[in-house]
């Protein structure tokens, strides 16, 4: 019998294989990996120059086109980065021209004919960790959607602020380099999604954490107009603003601890260090005050260009008005390890002054978690993108959710990054819809259409012009999936009471 699996899965990929093509894009050929499906994965293509020397800190430059067929079937290294434990197999591979999108097409015969919808997910890590990763048990494609994976510079690559990059800047402007590549890597979807069946003119844009914060960043910048329709936004912890004089200031400890001058020749001396170098220099630096270390680079830099306001004036001048959302979080995403004697602390960096009124909302609760669970979900994850979610320009074209529901198998609660197989993974066969929700066929329905309902799934209604009480969400339980309004609303409205700005206050160990 294993003989005659063995044999069939030989021929399918065989099959495959004879439906392989290569594919014309912007500076050259590229050959990518038929799959036993039909589809077809193209890893690691450049999009832009590999920043590196003179091009460090600087907007992304267009990449030189190449002689014969690039190899796309190996996965693409991931952006330089430093070690946090969890990222081994990135750091095996990362490089610093790693400004690639990776591909995963379930339409290999009809290239050029085929208009998929398209969706390009920016990946998780703190904007700091992480890549594009391996593409080869997903499976979204199958909802007939081209899925576009892309990297982006990390940590003080993508965010660095220095006045002499400012001054070198035709814009007067520093950092969100990261943000600049995205745009790069939309530009080059635009141009080139054609060629695996794409429509470049229906694309979602979407991303998990950090990733989510990213997508959230360019439905507020002037600079992504054009480059896609929708956004999901999963888990966003969005991070105080901060201007671009505080972060030039944290690049100014970056060049004290390599002994370096301030201005045009430190920069041009860190242009020239060992990444590895960098990196460890750029471990630790100091955030702004009351701003926790684990956001360096998920606060929003407003930088005057790429993101010209911050949240509130961007949203009161419609900000992303033309962009559809789905936005929400978990229901318990961080905080587990939190001891019970850290709850005063808690407490009094979720709502400052409020802190006694607060302090009667909350007991432990065996859907929300412990009590500092809550809070740090509620203080980084839900209350946020309950305020974004009635900020944002038209209500009526955005859907809010709270997700419910621990990794599948694994036998947990609900955390963060919980709901990522629901989303991207094949649903089991034997599946009930209680161990399996169906966010896939939501998210392939927005995709698709610009709305998540559709024949079969419990209706989820927007948002709308409404109250903190009234605001609706669709609320994926393990008991089911519901419509219901006002999540969290006492709370979220309490710390928000004096506070105009999702925050990302310092939290006790």
């Amino acid at each position: 019998m294993k003989t005659l699996l063995q044999a069939v899965l030989i021929t399918a990929i065989g099959c495959a294989g004879a439906h392989a093509q290569q594919v014309e894009v912007d500076g050259g050929k590229v050959a990518g990996i038929p799959m036993a499906d039909g589809s077809s994965i193209f890893y690691g293509i450049p999009y832009a120059a590999a920043p590196t020397g003179e091009l460090r800190w600087k907007p992304p430059a267009p990449r030189a086109p190449w002689s014969g067929v690039l190899d796309a079937t190996k996965v693409a290294p991931a952006c330089v980065q430093g070690d946090t434990g969890w990222n081994k197999d990135f750091l095996a591979t990362m490089r610093e021209d790693c400004l690639t999108v990776s591909i995963r097409t379930p339409a290999p015969m009809a290239r050029g004919k085929a208009r998929l919808p398209v969706l390009v997910y920016i990946h998780g890590g703190s904007n700091a960790y992480a890549g594009a990763g391996d593409m080869a048990d997903d499976a979204l494609h199958r909802e007939g959607i081209v899925v576009v994976k892309l990297q982006y510079r990390l940590g003080a690559w993508g965010f660095l602020g220095l006045d002499a990059l400012r001054d070198e800047n035709p814009h007067g402007a520093s950092g969100n380099y990261a943000l600049l590549d995205q745009l790069a890597a939309l530009k080059w979807v635009r141009t080139n999604i054609a060629a695996f069946g794409g429509d470049a003119g229906n694309v979602t844009i979407t991303g998990n954490s950090a990733g989510a914060l990213d997508a959230l960043l360019l439905t507020m910048s002037p600079l992504s107009r054009g480059l896609f329709n929708q956004a999901i936004l999963q888990s966003a912890a969005p991070g105080a603003p901060r201007t671009a004089r505080q972060n030039e200031a944290i690049g100014n400890v970056l060049l004290d601890r390599l002994k370096l001058p301030h201005g045009a020749e430190g920069l041009a001396k860190l242009r020239t260090l060992p990444a590895a170098t960098v990196d460890a220099a750029a471990t630790n630096l100091p955030t702004p005050d009351g701003v926790d270390p684990s956001f360096i680079w998920e606060q929003q830099i407003v930088d005057g260009h790429v993101v010209p306001l911050p949240y509130a004036e961007a949203y009161a001048k419609g900000a992303g008005k033309d962009i559809r959302v789905i936005i929400g979080s978990n229901s318990q995403e961080l905080g587990a390890d939190r001891k019970p004697e850290t709850v005063p602390a808690l407490l009094a960096a979720a709502f400052g002054k409020q802190a006694p009124a607060a302090a009667a909302l909350y007991h432990d609760d065996a859907a929300l978690g412990s009590v500092p669970t809550q809070l740090m979900t509620d203080m980084w994850f839900r209350c946020p993108a309950a305020w974004m979610a009635r900020r944002m320009a038209n209500p009526a074209r955005v859907w809010r959710y709270e997700f419910g529901l621990g990794a599948p198998g694994s036998g947990k609660p609900p955390e963060h990054t919980s709901e990522m197989e629901y989303v991207y993974r094949a649903t089991p066969a034997k599946a009930l819809p209680a161990d399996w929700p169906p966010l896939q066929r939501y998210w392939a329905n927005f995709i698709r259409n610009g709305d998540p309902n559709g024949a079969g799934l419990p209706r989820w209604p927007a948002v709308g012009q409404t109250s903190w009480q009234t605001a609706a969400y669709l609320d994926f339980a393990p008991t089911g999936i519901e419509a219901r309004e006002g999540l969290r609303a006492a709370q979220c409205k309490l710390m928000y009471q004096e506070r105009d700005y999702p925050q990302s206050a310092t939290v006790p160990n």
